[in-house]
């Protein structure tokens, strides 16, 4: 585990804990007008030019909208990739992003991340729900955790980069039974 933090692995993996810890603890926004907010404290802030968005972060017409919106985010702390956000129905219910996204084939430093978090994460929060190890490296994880869903994914081809997903589990169940109608 020591490797990982020897590495120099930027974001360094304790950091990921930390915000996975905060995002664990502090609960999601109950409304929109919120989102901004909680987000920033994450680290987190928009891509310039998205539209229909007040404070920064989602938007929606009505107490009642049916609408799902989501995008980009970016992020001045972490070396994030690919990072969105989802709300439905104007609250908050999933974020993700990639890291260690260097698109070398021999680097180790998604599998040695996605080998401390685990191991951090084990210690926090206990066995997770979900975990698969696959051949040359691949993993899964997943642990729900006092209503937010951590998932962790270690992908190491075509080449390495490990990916978190958050999700406020009952939001997202709505989310997803919605699609199924």
């Amino acid at each position: 585990m020591d490797e990982a933090v020897n590495m120099n692995l930027v974001p360094s993996p304790g950091k990921l804990v930390a915000l996975i810890d905060e995002i664990v603890t502090s609960g999601w926004p109950d409304r929109d007008d919120d989102q901004a907010d909680y987000l920033l404290r994450l680290g987190f802030h928009q891509g310039e030019g998205q539209e229909g968005f007040h404070k920064g972060y989602g938007y929606s017409p009505g107490p009642d909208s049916e609408a799902d919106l989501g995008g980009e985010l970016l992020s001045a702390g972490l070396a994030v990739t690919d990072a969105s956000w989802s709300s439905y129905k104007g609250e908050l219910f999933s974020i993700g992003f990639f890291v260690y996204d260097v698109r070398d084939s021999h680097d180790t430093g998604a599998v040695l991340g996605y080998r401390f978090i685990y191991s951090q994460l084990l210690s926090r929060y206990g066995q997770p729900a979900d975990a698969t190890v696959g051949p040359f490296d691949e993993a899964t994880s997943y642990w729900e955790v006092d209503g937010t869903g951590v998932e962790m994914y270690c992908y190491t081809k075509p080449f390495p980069l490990l990916q978190l997903g958050f999700s406020h589990v009952s939001r997202n169940a709505a989310y997803e039974a919605r699609l199924t109608e």
